[in-house]
């Protein structure tokens, strides 16, 4: 269920917990007479409310750096001064939870400054074992933090390189796709359907290729459950996917070039259009002619329910 979620929404699902739980925080900041942590705790949400329209907006944060580690900084001295040096443990769900909290750009450079700030309080209020401590543990976590970070996108990549999938959309890659030419001839006829969002390398031309890759994202995600175990998302470029159709006819896969793009419009943004081209192909010599056939017929698609049966080859 969670996988079927774009990374963009699930984010901002986590930043949106993360504003509910500081207003929590701030609403018993009241019922406790800590009307200052009260007040910041509201500043902080509201960071992270900004950012979340940023994040939506493709635009780097309107929060600048200084005030989101000033911010931080008053929040964490102050629930040390109202709360005592419990209130130092802020320091650890906060160094994690900057990842949702700000942009790339500001979190890891936010983390250091509260490093080194919450084991200074701590000393500077007379107990400087526990603010060595601290540090330390500020130190392992965010070295932890950084690892980890890291380490599952190139190990999650590593295993999609494996299995010769595209990281961004989870369909298969073009590498992959050259590998199962090879298997044509034993699943022939094999269908072709190619599947181009029209409008969508408009917004990569702008410089918008993350917004571009969400919603190839968003549109593999939607036609891999139509398909099954002898059926394949292939992903071609920036604006295009292509299935291959064991076993099926150039005007059987004309059907589902319809519905798949019946399916996935809905879900597009203004501007961006899904069309579809079809073909068949027998042997693996012939698959490279099928697909340019497959991508001309796309333009034409409104034509395809007439000529569908001329695309064989």
């Amino acid at each position: 269920m969670v996988a079927d979620i774009p990374a963009r929404y699930l984010d901002s699902i986590t930043r949106g917990f993360c504003v509910a739980l500081l207003l929590g925080l701030a609403v018993k900041s009241v019922l406790l007479s800590h009307w200052a942590l009260s007040a910041i705790l509201v500043v902080l949400a509201g960071i992270i409310l900004v950012n979340i329209i940023a994040l939506h907006l493709e635009r780097e944060a309107f929060i600048p750096l200084w005030m989101l580690v000033t911010v931080l900084t008053a929040t964490v001295i102050l629930t040390t001064c109202y709360v005592g040096l419990s209130g130092a443990t802020w320091m650890f769900p906060t160094l994690v939870g900057l990842r949702f909290a700000a942009p790339p750009s500001q979190y890891q450079p936010a983390r250091l400054v509260l490093i080194a700030v919450v084991p200074l309080v701590v000393l500077l209020q007379g107990d400087p074992g526990n603010a060595a401590r601290l540090l330390a543990a500020g130190l392992i976590t965010s070295a932890y933090l950084w690892l980890a970070e890291g380490e599952i996108v190139s190990l999650r990549s590593r295993l999609d390189g494996d299995d010769g999938r595209d990281p961004v959309t989870r369909a298969f890659s073009r590498a992959r796709m050259e590998q199962d030419k090879s298997m044509i001839a034993s699943h022939a006829p094999v269908g072709l359907v190619v599947v181009r969002l029209d409008g969508l390398m408009d917004l990569r031309v702008r410089g918008e290729g993350a917004r571009a890759d969400d919603i190839m994202a968003s549109v593999a995600a939607a036609i891999i459950p139509l398909l099954s175990t002898r059926e394949r998302l292939y992903r071609l470029g920036g604006s295009e996917f292509l299935i291959g159709l064991a076993g099926w006819r150039a005007f059987e896969c004309f059907e589902l070039g319809q519905t798949v793009c019946k399916t996935v419009q809905p879900h597009l943004p203004k501007g961006i259009r899904a069309r579809s081209g079809v073909a068949e192909v027998t042997t693996p010599q012939d698959f490279d002619a099928a697909l340019d056939l497959a991508s001309s017929m796309v333009s034409k698609s409104g034509d395809l329910g007439r000529s569908v049966l001329s695309t064989a080859l």
